[in-house]
């Protein structure tokens, strides 16, 4: 933690990725905790989901993947993309 603390640069956020479901209290744990010192985080999320690892085998997009889950999957990075683009 220190590192990013210690950064003379501050146009850098951390991005949470794989972060479990609830009731798994994983993600807003380390989302506070992160907060709590200081780092800047995206406000958006990557969820850990199963869309994911099946985009990864078949070599294609997650939007391209047969899962119910793909359409989350895609909207999380999209969420991201509007962030940085937003400021």
């Amino acid at each position: 933690m220190n590192i990013l603390k210690e950064r003379s640069r501050s146009n850098f956020r951390v991005l949470l990725t794989k972060v479990p479901p609830p009731p798994e209290q994983d993600g807003p744990q380390l989302r506070a905790h992160l907060k709590k010192v200081g780092i800047p985080l995206f406000k958006a999320e990557i969820p850990r989901l199963k869309a994911f690892d099946k985009a990864y085998y078949a070599g294609v997009p997650v939007y391209g993947v047969d899962d119910p889950r793909a359409e989350r999957a895609w909207k999380a990075y999209n969420a991201v993309g509007k962030e940085i683009r937003n400021g």
